[in-house]
């Protein structure tokens, strides 16, 4: 049995020692121009070592060294630095986020926000944290005009936003935006592009905190398919059942993202 307090403290260590270099360190573009720093590279070496001695038949994926260990296999889902570019330019919302799945499920998670200090965990079965605090995410029939939602930026550019009555946000890293969204600060979270090492963890937490995974155009989302295809081009929702109902009858595609 995996201890959740166990996985924190790893989790806690990688981001305390990123904490180091926040706002003062080069980055170069990977090939899909996304940023990648020597600290992604480091911090996803230091995970995959600590989580070995965890559970040494396991396998493991990471954002920047792909899959190792066997694909039959328990998997570490990992994103070592989650918000690189406001890494890189000194901005707060960014953070290490691991997950573990079983058989395509999510069953525990834990994401660390350093520079809040903020520490969101959850383990299947046992309710959602942040911090040591049980954590829920409110539903609602629909979004009034000052709740909150999160639409990420590749999500924005590709959606009929302007029919969203709440208030809009981006805060540059998924993993932080989901964490809110199980927290109730965020209302839910708009994706698109998504993949497993980027959400892992934080649906791990979602459910926990009552949450679900839907495809904007209506069915639940497989996880475990999501460890088989790197990202989709399908626009995704976290949200209570409730508003997600109503989230997937408001929102519609307007646009394809090429790039």
């Amino acid at each position: 049995m995996i201890r959740i307090d166990a996985v924190c403290d790893i989790v806690r260590a990688a981001g305390d020692a990123a904490l180091k270099q926040w706002g003062n360190i080069e980055a170069k573009a990977k090939p899909d121009q996304s940023l990648v720093t020597e600290v992604d590279l480091a911090t996803e070496r230091f995970l995959e070592e600590e989580l070995r001695r965890l559970a040494p038949e396991y396998a493991f994926v990471g954002e920047e060294y792909g899959w190792r260990g066997s694909r039959s296999a328990p998997v570490w889902a990992c994103d070592p630095i989650d918000g690189t570019t406001n890494y890189v330019f000194g901005l707060p919302h960014w953070g290490v986020s691991v997950g573990l799945l079983e058989g395509g499920t999510p069953v525990l998670g834990a994401i660390y926000l350093p520079v809040l200090n903020e520490m969101f965990a959850a383990v299947r079965g046992q309710g959602a944290t942040c911090n040591g605090r049980a954590i829920r995410c409110p539903d609602r029939d629909a979004l009034g005009v000052e709740d909150t939602i999160v639409v990420t930026s590749n999500a924005a550019k590709t959606l009929n936003v302007e029919a969203i009555p709440g208030r809009l946000r981006c805060l540059g890293s998924i993993a932080a935006e989901l964490a809110y969204t199980a927290r109730g600060s965020m209302c839910a979270t708009i994706g698109l592009r998504e993949g497993i090492v980027d959400v892992a963890a934080a649906l791990a937490i979602c459910f926990e905190a009552g949450c679900r995974f839907h495809y904007l155009h209506g069915p639940e989302v497989d996880v475990g398919a999501l460890l088989e295809a790197r990202h989709t081009r399908e626009h995704f929702v976290y949200a209570p059942p409730n508003l997600l109902r109503s989230l997937q009858a408001t929102l519609k595609p307007i646009r394809v993202l090429t790039e």
